[in-house]
C-alpha cells in the first residue's frame, strides 16, 4: 500500500495516517522490526474496513457465506464506524491511544485520530493542504420557494455548457425529490435578473458517490443477503440533464410573460425549481391561454399541477386570426390503434367548435362576416349522432370543472343524421333522437365525377373511354339514371359505333362495359328519396351538425360510394369558382373516420384521381374555410401528399412501427407512442406549441355508449 494511499483513506476515515518511514533498500526490508509489522497489519486492516463500510452501511445478519471467500484475509468481528462529517478540533480529546485505534467509542477514535494526524503533521509534509475560508454559516435567506427545489445546477459532474446546437446542463437532485422527477418533467432556473430557464428533464442517471467496484461476486452476495436492508440511496449521485426549452422574462415589470431562445447560462449552485405558475408553462411550451380545448398538460401520465387555479394546465388549439389563419383550416389527425378511445376523444373535441361565439370569416364573402361552421361527420359506426344527446353521467362537479377551464358540453340540438336510402338495407336509428333525413344519390353527380363508378382496377384506356362515353350520355336529351346509361352502353348499335370509328378500343370498350354494369351501384343510384342535390341547403348549414351513418349497409362498396360522393360535393364546390352558395359560403369541418378507406396510397387510376381532388381540397382548405379533421388506426396508410399538409397530430397508442414512423414525430417521442395509456396522448402540432403530452377528459361532453 502506498504512503499516497494511505494518506487519502486517514482523511476520508478520520483515522491517523501511519508515521512516515524513511525509504529502504530491499535488502532492509528483512531486517524489518515488530512495530513496522504491526503498523503494515494496521494499514491492511484499515483498508480493508474502508472497503467493508463503503459497500454496505449495515453489516448483513448472516456472513457464512462470506467466509469462504475471504480466508485470505483477516478481518476483525467489529469493523470500524466512520464519520460521514469531519468533526471539529474543539471536540476532539487532547489524547489518543494509537494501539486501541479499532477498539472503543467510534466517534471517539475518528476525532482523536483527526486531532491527532492534524498535530502531527509539519511544514514540510508533501500532503500538507490549504487552509480555507469556512461557509457562511448565517441563516439562509432564500425565498420560501427554495424549499420545494429538487436540487442544483452543478459543474462536479461535466462543464455548463450552452451552444447553438445544443446545451449541457447538469442538475444534482437532492435525495428526497428524486421520488418526483420523471423523464420530460419541467423544470424552471432562475437568472439574476428575474428571467428563468424554462428546460425539460431529458435524461436520468445515477453514478457513484465513492469509487467503489460494486460489480463483484462478494458485493453481489452481500446485497443479496440483505434485502431487508438495500444500499442508500444517498450512496448514488441522482443526476437530472436539462433540456433548455426557452427563456422566460419581463420587458418590464407590469408587462406580459414572453419567451426567446435559451441564449444564457445558468451559474453553478443555482436551484432547480418546479413549475408552479400556469402561465410559465403555457408560455413556455407556446400554448395559446385560449383556444379550443384538447386536453390537460401531462408527463408520464400525470397530469402537470401548479399552484395557479385551476391546478392543471388546459391545452388549447389556437382558434383566432392573430398568426393566421385558425389551426382546424391547416387540419387535424386523430390516429390510434383499436380501443384506444379515438371516437371518444373526437367527440370531446368537435364539441367544441359547435358554440355560438366560434364564427369563421370567408374570403371571398362581400360583407366578410363571420359564420358558425357546418360540421360533417362520416360515421361508420353510428356514433356520432349521440351529440344530439346530453351525457346524463356528467355530476356538477363535472361541469365545475369544465366551466373554469373553457371546455364547451353538453348536446347540440342542431344535429341532424342523413341516411342514403340503399336497397335491402334499413337504418335502424336507435342512437339518438336526432332528426332523420333520407337521401338517394342522383347518378347526375357522375357527369363531373366520373371516378364514383370507375372501379379500382380500371386501366387508364378504359377509363379515358368512360369519361367518353358518359360525355355523350349527358349529352342525350333521355332521363339522366343510371339504368338508362347501362341500356345506353350495353345496345349493340352503340358498340359498334365507338368500336368502329376508332374512339374506344373493342377490348377497352367490352372492359368497361362489365366494370360499370354492376347490381350495387343499381342499389344506390336514384332510389325513391330526395336527391341529395336538393337537400344541400338543409345540409351544409351554418351552426349544424349533419352526420352521415354508414354502418346499417353490409356492402363496403357502397359505404365507401356514398361517403365520396359527399367528399366530392364538398371539395367541387368550394375548390370551384361557380360553387354552390350553401357549401361555397360556409366554414366547413369535414370529420372523417376510417380516413385510410378513402385516402389511401394511389394505387391505380381510380385512386390517383380521388387522392389527387383531396390533396387539391387539404392545400386550398386554409383560404376556403375548409378543415379536415381525419381519424384513422393506420395513418401510414394515408397518402403522403395529405399527410404533409396536416398541421395538428394527436397521436394514441400506436403498436405498428410503421404506422408511428409515418408521423414523423422526434425519435424520444416515438419511443413513448407504444406505451401511451387510454386517453392519453403525444400532441404534434408546430404551429400551435411545443410537441408535448395531454391528457384528454375522463368524461365524455355529450352522450358515448
Amino acid at each position: 500500500m502506498k504512503y499516497e494511499d494511505a494518506d487519502i483513506l486517514a482523511f476520508i476515515s478520520g483515522k491517523s495516517k501511519p508515521t512516515q518511514v524513511p525509504e529502504k533498500s530491499a535488502s532492509s526490508d528483512k531486517n524489518t522490526g515488530p512495530e513496522e509489522i504491526s503498523g503494515n497489519k494496521n494499514e491492511q486492516l484499515e483498508h480493508t474496513a474502508l472497503e467493508h463500510k463503503a459497500l454496505e452501511h449495515k453489516k448483513p445478519e448472516h456472513k457464512e457465506p462470506e467466509k469462504d471467500l475471504l480466508t485470505e484475509t483477516s478481518v476483525p468481528d467489529s469493523l470500524p464506524d466512520f464519520e460521514e462529517f469531519p468533526v471539529s478540533s474543539a471536540e476532539a480529546p487532547t489524547e489518543v491511544d494509537p494501539h486501541n485505534s479499532l477498539n472503543g467509542d467510534s466517534r471517539t477514535r475518528s476525532t482523536t485520530a483527526s486531532t491527532t494526524a492534524t498535530s502531527t503533521l509539519s511544514d514540510k509534509d508533501e500532503l500538507a493542504f490549504e487552509l480555507f475560508d469556512d461557509y457562511d454559516s448565517e441563516p439562509s435567506r432564500a425565498s420560501p420557494s427554495l424549499d420545494e427545489a429538487f436540487g442544483i445546477v452543478t459543474t462536479g459532474i461535466e462543464p455548463l455548457e450552452i451552444t447553438h446546437s445544443g446545451a449541457t446542463i447538469t442538475g444534482y437532485i437532492a435525495s428526497a425529490r428524486r421520488s418526483e422527477i420523471r423523464l420530460g418533467t419541467y423544470v424552471v432556473v432562475p437568472y439574476e435578473g428575474g428571467e428563468k430557464l424554462f428546460a425539460r428533464v431529458g435524461k436520468l442517471q445515477y453514478r457513484q458517490e465513492f469509487a467503489v467496484d460494486d460489480a463483484t461476486e462478494i458485493h453481489s452476495r452481500r446485497m443479496l443477503n440483505a434485502r431487508a436492508n438495500p444500499v442508500n440511496e444517498a450512496d448514488y449521485k441522482f443526476l437530472a440533464c436539462l433540456d433548455p426549452l426557452c427563456i422566460l422574462y419581463r420587458k418590464k415589470a407590469e408587462s406580459a410573460l414572453t419567451r426567446r431562445m435559451a441564449d444564457r447560462i445558468p451559474r453553478p449552485n443555482t436551484p432547480i425549481l418546479p413549475v408552479t405558475d400556469r402561465l410559465e408553462v403555457q408560455t413556455g411550451l407556446n400554448i395559446p391561454e385560449e383556444g379550443v380545448f384538447l386536453g390537460h398538460l401531462s408527463v408520464g401520465g400525470e397530469l402537470v399541477k401548479t399552484h395557479s387555479e385551476p391546478e392543471t394546465v388546459a391545452y388549447y388549439l389556437r382558434n383566432d386570426y392573430l398568426m393566421g389563419d385558425p389551426l382546424i383550416f391547416r387540419h387535424m389527425l386523430v390516429c390510434g390503434s383499436t380501443g384506444t378511445g379515438k371516437t371518444f376523444l373526437s367527440k370531446n373535441i368537435l364539441r367544441q367548435f359547435m358554440t355560438e361565439d366560434n364564427r369563421y370569416r370567408l374570403r371571398n364573402s362581400q360583407d366578410k362576416a363571420r359564420k358558425n361552421p357546418c360540421l360533417v361527420i362520416m360515421d361508420p359506426q353510428d356514433e356520432y349522432s349521440q351529440i344530439f344527446e346530453d351525457n346524463e353521467t356528467l355530476t356538477e362537479e363535472d361541469k365545475f370543472g369544465f366551466e373554469s377551464e373553457n371546455v364547451t358540453y353538453g348536446r347540440v340540438q342542431s344535429t341532424k343524421a342523413f341516411v342514403a336510402k340503399v336497397e335491402g338495407q334499413k337504418y335502424p336509428g336507435d342512437k339518438s333522437r336526432a332528426e332523420q333525413v333520407e337521401f338517394t344519390i342522383p347518378f347526375s353527380l357522375v357527369e363531373h365525377n366520373s371516378w364514383l363508378i370507375a372501379a379500382a382496377g380500371m386501366s387508364e384506356l378504359q377509363y379515358i373511354g368512360l369519361e367518353v362515353l358518359l360525355g355523350d350520355f349527358f349529352k342525350s336529351s333521355v332521363p339522366h339514371t343510371y339504368r338508362n346509361f347501362i341500356n345506353h352502353i350495353e345496345n349493340e348499335g352503340t358498340r359498334s359505333y365507338y368500336v368502329d370509328s376508332n374512339r374506344i378500343h373493342e377490348s377497352s370498350y367490352d372492359g368497361i362495359v362489365r366494370r360499370v354494369s354492376s347490381r350495387f351501384f343499381s342499389k344506390v343510384f336514384d332510389r325513391d328519396a330526395t336527391p341529395i342535390t336538393d337537400l344541400l341547403d338543409k345540409i351544409f348549414k351554418s351552426g349544424q351538425i349533419s352526420v352521415f351513418p354508414t354502418e346499417y349497409i353490409s356492402s363496403p362498396r357502397i359505404r365507401d360510394l356514398i361517403v365520396l360522393t359527399i367528399m366530392s360535393l364538398i371539395v367541387d364546390n368550394k375548390l370551384n369558382t361557380t360553387g354552390v352558395d350553401a357549401i361555397k359560403e360556409t366554414p366547413i369541418i369535414l370529420a372523417l373516420d376510417e380516413a385510410h378507406r378513402y385516402l389511401s396510397k394511389a394505387n391505380g387510376e381510380h385512386a390517383r384521381l380521388i387522392i389527387s381532388r383531396f390533396a387539391d381540397a387539404a392545400r386550398q382548405g386554409r383560404k376556403e374555410a375548409l378543415g379536415l379533421f381525419l381519424i384513422t388506426q393506420d395513418p401510414q396508410d394515408i397518402d403522403d401528399t395529405v399527410i404533409k399538409q396536416i398541421n395538428t397530430k394527436l397521436i394514441l397508442n400506436l403498436n405498428n412501427d410503421a404506422a408511428i414512423s409515418s408521423l414523423k414525430v422526434p425519435k424520444e417521442y416515438e419511443r413513448r407512442v407504444p406505451y401511451l395509456k387510454k386517453g392519453q396522448m403525444i400532441i404534434h402540432s408546430p404551429d400551435n406549441s411545443d410537441i408535448v403530452e395531454i391528457l384528454g377528459l375522463s368524461n365524455c361532453v355529450v352522450r358515448h355508449r
